[in-house]
């Protein structure tokens, strides 16, 4: 299916976004295959750092893993971003980096709930999930090139909006705040904290992230599963400097996860 490029997004232009959000440019989709893809696209004709591609609808929209995600039009925010860091932080802080960021200004909309960041690439509201984010990089020899990062942010939806699939795992911003959030506001406020936060990114986690990071943790403290190239289980203890999942096994051994897919256990 061809993309088909949009001249407006909730009613204003390109151009409007880009100043208001303060973005070197924003690209707009009607409908589109994927985010991430156009956006790679644009990073390889040497778009700057903050380009940002939003579409109405992603067509083959995907998570982590090449796992689908819906996307359907009028009720989420679907965007993506070319990111071009002055260092390239360990892969797995990217998307810790990103969803601090982004949970911080999502919590402007949904107050008193409070976002949480799910290791590695998830935020939660209400124990269920809200977004997700994919983080893609390059490099250019031996020094990073660009990072495309990739958001899908539930906003509209109501309960029936998801795919059967989800329903009982996933939620929107609606949902939980009980309004309407601007969609238009929603993805300002997020793409501007990101861009902020790829800019001059740090090499580890700072002891104020690790702090924040903490307080919004979805998994510290709880029973889980991680599943991957290599499969354990235990009881989560935090998130590492460089961004890796702390876990101490049914054996008591502290263990270092640097991927993999995790589900809460009972």
């Amino acid at each position: 299916m061809t993309d088909v490029f949009a001249g407006a997004w909730e009613g204003i232009a390109a151009e409007d976004l880009a100043a208001r959000w303060g973005l070197p440019s924003v690209h707009l989709f009607a409908r589109v295959r994927s985010t991430n893809d156009a956006a790679r696209g644009l990073a390889d004709g040497g778009a700057p750092h903050g380009t940002l591609v939003l579409a109405e609808e992603q067509t083959a929209g995907r998570g982590r893993g090449g796992r689908a995600w819906a996307s359907p039009p009028g009720v989420g925010v679907w965007m993506s971003m070319v990111a071009r860091p002055a260092s390239l932080p360990a892969p797995g802080l990217l998307p810790l980096l990103v969803g601090l960021a982004a949970a911080e200004a999502v919590d402007g909309f949904v107050r008193p709930a409070v976002t949480q960041v799910k290791w590695p690439n998830d935020l939660q509201l209400a124990g269920r999930k809200v977004a997700g984010i994919l983080c893609e990089g390059s490099w250019d020899g031996a020094r990073p090139g660009s990072i495309v990062v990739g958001i899908g942010l539930n906003v509209l939806h109501a309960p029936d909006d998801f795919p059967q699939e989800v329903r009982e795992t996933a939620t929107s911003m609606r949902i939980v705040a009980g309004w309407s959030p601007p969609r238009v506001e929603v993805a300002g406020a997020v793409a501007a904290a990101v861009s902020r936060a790829l800019k001059d990114p740090p090499p580890h986690l700072t002891g104020a992230m690790l702090d924040a990071l903490r307080r919004r943790d979805a998994l510290e403290g709880r029973p889980v599963r991680v599943t991957g190239a290599h499969e354990t289980a235990g009881t989560a203890l935090g998130v590492s400097p460089a961004g890796a999942l702390l876990l101490r096994d049914v054996d008591g051994v502290l263990r270092t996860v640097t991927s993999g897919t995790v589900r809460v256990a009972g």
